[in-house]
């Protein structure tokens, strides 16, 4: 899985490119965690076939099989994750705010 670090100050609010690649960037945030969730929805399944593959290469084609299907998901219009992370990440780049401290 991918650790995504960004800087929100620098990301400026309204340009096009800027509102792509915080689009982007929310999407993958998305498909890491969608991925993330397949791969332990599918890690206990077990007998014969491309999900219940014992070994080396039926782990291989498990974690490619869910690494694509989270894309897919993703790129589909998602769970409504990346709708959400993208809304923060607006939020906190009109506030200038590059730490979100939700404890207050």
């Amino acid at each position: 899985m991918t650790v995504m670090a960004f800087n929100a100050a620098s990301l400026q609010p309204h340009t096009n490119t800027q509102q792509s690649k915080l689009s982007s960037l929310a999407e993958e945030f998305e498909t890491s965690f969608l991925a993330s969730m397949f791969g332990q929805m599918t890690s206990l399944l077990d007998g014969d076939g491309p999900l219940g593959g014992q070994g080396a290469g039926g782990d291989a084609w498990r974690a490619l099989l869910t690494d694509e299907l989270a894309k897919s998901v993703s790129r589909s219009g998602g769970v409504g994750i990346a709708r959400s992370v993208h809304a923060e990440l607006i939020a906190l780049q009109e506030s200038g705010n590059t730490s979100h401290d939700t404890a207050n």
